[in-house]
Formats: C-alpha cells, sequence, structure tokens
C-alpha cells in the first residue's frame, strides 16, 4: 500500500475494515466529481483577460488530476489487500 495500512485508512474514515472499499471507492467518486467540475470552470473562464487566474486554474486542473490518481490507487490497493 502506497502509505498507511488498511486499519490505519480505515481508522482516518472512521470506518471498519469491511466497509473500507466501500469507503475509498467513495472517495474516487468525490474527486472525479471535482475534476471535473475544475475543467468545467477552467473552459468556462479559459478566454478570461485574467492570465493570473487562467494559469492558477491550469495548476488546479493539473494537481487535482494528480489527486484522482492517487486515490484511484489507494482504492486499487485497498482491494487487493482486503478481497
Amino acid at each position: 500500500m502506497r502509505s498507511g495500512t488498511p486499519l490505519e485508512w480505515a481508522n482516518l474514515l472512521g470506518v471498519g475494515p469491511d466497509d473500507l472499499p466501500a469507503s475509498t471507492h467513495l472517495l474516487v467518486r468525490g474527486v472525479e466529481v471535482l475534476d471535473d467540475s475544475i475543467v468545467q470552470l477552467r473552459t468556462m473562464l479559459h478566454d478570461c483577460p485574467d492570465r493570473g487566474l487562467d494559469e492558477a486554474l491550469l495548476q488546479l486542473e493539473r494537481r487535482i488530476r494528480d489527486v484522482v490518481a492517487l486515490i484511484r490507487d489507494l482504492h486499487h490497493e485497498v482491494l487487493q489487500e482486503l478481497m
């Protein structure tokens, strides 16, 4: 597992180990929704006259994609270890 044991993740999320796969699946869905929202916002404001805002949104989009990948990896690893 990337970092932490399944028990540590279960404690962090306030669930038992048996509920951890469902909880990490919800995390994946949540960050995917957040990613979609950020992409929509950046698309809507892409041609705005504020280049600083456009660059900040681009950086945010890149970082959330990193988070999505890390959470997906966590979910996959939880499934492998607990299923």
